[in-house]
């Protein structure tokens, strides 16, 4: 301890070098404190500059494709919420299953049938592919029926869409002939 008093009372009475040489010491402010610890800076130079106007580029932002987005996102639930997940399901399947057997088999799908051709009113093109894939699944779906005994799985068939909008395409013409007669009885 005795050996840095010495040497701290060595650097306080040592002479500075430059003393002798003429030079002056340089004027310090003394620190100041707070938000006010920056010194000033010497006003700005009014210097003329041709200022021009940025250029926007049209950048389309960058978005990834929603497929994908939406699949991660799937997965990434499925990892770290699974009950979530299987709890969402188990309540869609409940509540299908409940309105099922509320509107009963031919309900249902009358009622699934005007929700198709809602749709396709909307989005034709889509709405023939969907029509597609639903047909398909439905001859899938038979296909897994036809292996259990006669008469035993009769209400779980899916029903023929596209049999089924023809039949009722048949049924509004005739609503319409009948109509019509009754609107012009003399024809």
């Amino acid at each position: 301890m005795s050996a840095i008093k010495n040497v701290m009372a060595d650097a306080e009475s040592a002479t500075d070098p430059r003393a002798g040489s003429g030079a002056e010491k340089p004027s310090v402010a003394p620190r100041r404190l707070g938000r006010v610890a920056f010194p000033d800076l010497p006003a700005a130079e009014a210097v003329e500059v041709e200022a021009r106007k940025p250029r926007r580029r049209k950048l389309r932002p960058k978005r990834p494709p929603a497929r994908p987005a939406i699949l991660s996102l799937l997965a990434l639930a499925v990892v770290l919420r699974p009950g979530l997940v299987f709890g969402v399901l188990f309540v869609t399947v409940f509540i299908v299953l409940g309105v099922f057997l509320a509107l009963g088999y031919d309900g249902f799908w009358q009622r699934a049938m005007a929700l198709g051709r809602w749709y396709a009113g909307r989005r034709p093109e889509r709405a023939a592919m969907l029509h597609a894939r639903l047909d398909a699944l439905a001859m899938k779906w038979d296909a897994v029926l036809d292996r259990f005994p006669e008469g035993t799985v009769d209400g779980l068939y899916l029903p023929d869409f596209g049999e089924m909008a023809a039949a009722e395409a048949r049924h509004d013409a005739a609503l319409d002939r009948r109509f019509d007669r009754l609107r012009d009885p003399e024809a």
